[in-house]
């Protein structure tokens, strides 16, 4: 192995208390820190091109364990068995069981954070028409009566006063 090659860098405070704790926590040497982090996002620099925010979601979702990644094609499958299935009212009711659940846990929050939060659970695409109204833009139709149903219980569920009509591919929410 060749000589390693000597870099001397300059950290500002935030940088270098962050730099500080890594070494503490890690118990690597400062060169193995470095070299590490060079390492990490070099192969992660793609992650610039995402939104932040949103992969804080996925993680946050994912690492806690109550959601899941599913395939699109396995949802429209469910929906569309359940929407045949002689016993369907009593998943309906199921359904607003879990998103009167969901409300428990978005008190306090606006209707732009549950629609941003829902819209990284992939149901839907986010178009904000103006300050109060919101176009949800759906993969397919078979999901609409699914978030539709979800955010009347959610909305009603914290105090959030919204008129939510369906289209074809799309729902319209306007919040009073």
């Amino acid at each position: 192995m060749r000589n390693p090659v000597r870099v001397t860098i300059a950290f500002d405070e935030e940088s270098y208390g962050i730099f500080r704790k890594l070494k503490e926590r890690l118990r690597q040497s400062q060169s193995e820190i470095i070299r590490n982090a060079l390492r990490f996002y070099y192969a992660h620099q793609d992650l610039e091109d995402y939104d932040i925010g949103k992969v804080k979601i996925y993680v946050e979702m994912l690492s806690e364990g109550e959601h899941i990644i599913l395939d699109i094609d396995h949802w429209i499958a469910f929906l569309r068995f359940i929407d045949t299935h002689p016993d369907k009212e009593k998943f309906w009711e199921f359904h607003k069981d879990v998103a009167r659940s969901h409300a428990e846990q978005f008190r306090g929050k606006t209707p732009e954070y549950i629609l941003e939060r829902l819209e990284a659970c992939n149901f839907f695409r986010i178009n904000r028409t103006s300050e109060n109204e919101f176009t949800l833009i759906l993969g397919n139709e078979t999901g609409r009566y699914f978030i539709k149903t979800f955010l009347e219980e959610v909305f009603e569920g914290v105090g959030i006063d919204a008129e939510i009509k369906e289209d074809l591919t799309k729902i319209r929410v306007k919040v009073h």
